[in-house]
C-alpha cells in the first residue's frame, strides 16, 4: 500500500531531525517531498535559541565551564530547536570526528568542536575535515599539540586515514608516518583557544603520501586524503548507515551513486544530504523504522514528541524560578542519556559509539523502559509532559481510542502481540474510568510497556 505524502514527510522529520509531530509535518506539505528536502537543507541553522543565556544558566557559580554544562546546553538546542537538522548532523559529525571530553576536560574547547559543527555540518567536508584538525579539542585528544619537528606524533594521521577519510586498507604505515609530519607544529593558544601554527616546530622537509613527493603542509595532506577514491565512498556508506539504514547491509548501488555524487560536487555535504534525501533507498517501505534510536535520540524524540521541546523553548530565561526548572531538567535529561548507554561529549573512543543493535541489551532496555518515569513523573517530580498531552482532551470513550491517540503522540505503530498487552494492562487499572480520572501511575505503566516493545525502539 502506497504511503499518503503526510507519512511519507512524518519519515523524513523523524530521519532528519529528532520528531515527528503534526506541527512540523503540516508546513512541509504545500511543498512536496523535493520542495520540503530543499526547504530543510536551504537555512539549518536556528540563530533564535539563546545560547549564552543558556550556557551562562548551566556554568552557574563555576569559575570554567564544565563538558556536562555544554551536554545540558547541546540537549535543549536539540529539544528546543526549530531547525533540528543542525543538531542532527552536528551529532553524526560528533561521532564521526569522536572526540572526548574525559581527555580533553574542558568544557570550552567542547563547545567550540560542537559549535564547528553546528556551523560546517551541511559544508564542504574539505572544509570541515580542515578545520577539525585545527580544532582545539581535537589537538588535545589525538596530541596534535605535542607533534613536533623530529618527534612527529602519529596519532592524528593515523585516525584521518583510518575513520575520518578513507577508511582502513586505503594507506600504508608508511603514508601514516610521513603525513605526521605535515601536521608538525600545529598547536592553539590555552588564552584565545584559537590554533596557531609554530614554523620553528614544522617539519617543512620532502615527504612522500599516496605515492607523491612533495614538501606538503597539512592542508595538502588533508586536502589529497579527502580526494582519494575511498574517501567518498567511506563517507558515503555512513551516510547511509546514520540515515537510511543501520540493521542491514547498505545498498551498494546507492552508496556507489552518493559517493559519486560527493565526488562531483567537490565533497559538499549538502549536495549528498539532499541526494540521499531523494534516492529511491531512503523512500522504500523497506527502509522505514530499519534505525535503531540512540539513547539521545531515544530521549529527544520522546520529549518533543509530547511537546515538552515547546514548553521548554517558551521558560522566560530571565524568571529565577523558571531558570533553576530549566537547569535541573536539562541536567536530568542528560543523566538518563547516559543512563541509557549514550554520555554526550563522552564517545568511548576515538571511533566513537557502535550504532545499530550494538544500542539494545539487557540493561538498556530496562532503562529505555525506566525512562517513563522522567517524561512523567510522580506529582514530586519535574516534569514538562502534561497528561492532557498523553491521554486526550475530551478522555477517551475506548481504551482503543486512546491506544490510537498514544500511537500518534508517540509517533508509533505498535504491532498487535504490543497493543494486545497495553490493553490488559488498562483493563486491570480500572480502563475507562482510570483515563478519565486521568490517573498518572497507570499512564506511566502504558508508557513503560510501549517503551519496553521492539517497535518503539525504532526510527
Amino acid at each position: 500500500m502506497q504511503s499518503s505524502l503526510r507519512e511519507r514527510l512524518a519519515h523524513l522529520r523523524r530521519r532528519t531531525g529528532f520528531s515527528a509531530r503534526e506541527n512540523e509535518i503540516e508546513p512541509l506539505i504545500p511543498l512536496g517531498i523535493e520542495g520540503a528536502v530543499d526547504k530543510l537543507l536551504e537555512s539549518p541553522y536556528d540563530h533564535s535559541i539563546d545560547d549564552e543565556a543558556v550556557l551562562r544558566l548551566l556554568q552557574g557559580d563555576m569559575n570554567n565551564l564544565d563538558p556536562r554544562a555544554v551536554s545540558a546546553w547541546w540537549l535543549y538546542r536539540m529539544l528546543v530547536s526549530q531547525q533540528p537538522i543542525q543538531e542532527r548532523l552536528a551529532l553524526f559529525w560528533h561521532n564521526h570526528f569522536a572526540t572526548s571530553a574525559s581527555k580533553v576536560q574542558a568544557g570550552r574547547l567542547m563547545l567550540i568542536q560542537i559549535q564547528l559543527f553546528q556551523r560546517l555540518g551541511l559544508d564542504n567536508f574539505k572544509t570541515l575535515t580542515l578545520e577539525v584538525a585545527k580544532d582545539p579539542a581535537m589537538l588535545v585528544w589525538l596530541d596534535g599539540n605535542r607533534n613536533v619537528k623530529g618527534k612527529p606524533n602519529e596519532n592524528f594521521a593515523r585516525e584521518l586515514f583510518e575513520l575520518f577519510t578513507t577508511g582502513i586498507g586505503h594507506y600504508t604505515e608508511r603514508d601514516i608516518q610521513e603525513a605526521a609530519r605535515a601536521f608538525t607544529g600545529w598547536s592553539f593558544s590555552r588564552v584565545t583557544a584559537s590554533f596557531v601554527f609554530n614554523r620553528d616546530q614544522h617539519d617543512d622537509g620532502e615527504k612522500e603520501v599516496f605515492g607523491k613527493r612533495g614538501r606538503f603542509t597539512g592542508e595538502q595532506i588533508i586536502e589529497m586524503t579527502v580526494e582519494q577514491p575511498a574517501t567518498a565512498q567511506h563517507l558515503a556508506r555512513k551516510f547511509y548507515q546514520h540515515f537510511i539504514n543501520d540493521v542491514e547491509p547498505p545498498d551498494t548501488r546507492t552508496v556507489e551513486e552518493l559517493a559519486k555524487v560527493f565526488r562531483e560536487s567537490d565533497y559538499s555535504i549538502r549536495a549528498l544530504m539532499r541526494r540521499l534525501l531523494l534516492t529511491p533507498a531512503f523512500w522504500s517501505p523497506v527502509n522505514w523504522r530499519k534505525r535503531v534510536k540512540s539513547p539521545v535520540e531515544f530521549v529527544v524524540g520522546a520529549l518533543r514528541q509530547v511537546g515538552v521541546g515547546e514548553r521548554l523553548r517558551a521558560i522566560n530565561l530571565s524568571d529565577g524560578a523558571g531558570q533553576r526548572l530549566l537547569v535541573a531538567y536539562l541536567r536530568l535529561a542528560t543523566q538518563w542519556t547516559r543512563r541509557i548507554g549514550q554520555a554526550l561529549l563522552y564517545p568511548p573512543d576515538v571511533s566513537g559509539w557502535e550504532w545499530g543493535k550494538a544500542w539494545i541489551s539487557s540493561t538498556t532496555m530496562l532503562e529505555r523502559m525506566r525512562f517513563a518515569e522522567f517524561l512523567l513523573p510522580n506529582r514530586q517530580g519535574i516534569g514538562f509532559a502534561t497528561l492532557n498531552e498523553l491521554i486526550g482532551i475530551p478522555a477517551p470513550r475506548t481504551l482503543e481510542e486512546f491506544v490510537q491517540r498514544l500511537e500518534t503522540t508517540l509517533d508509533v505503530s505498535l504491532q498487535p502481540r504490543t497493543r494486545q498487552s497495553l490493553l490488559e494492562y488498562l483493563e486491570k487499572r480500572g480502563g475507562v474510568n482510570a483515563l478519565r480520572q486521568r490517573d498518572r501511575q497507570t499512564v506511566q505503566g502504558a508508557l513503560q510497556i510501549v517503551f519496553s516493545s521492539a517497535e518503539y525502539q525504532m526510527l
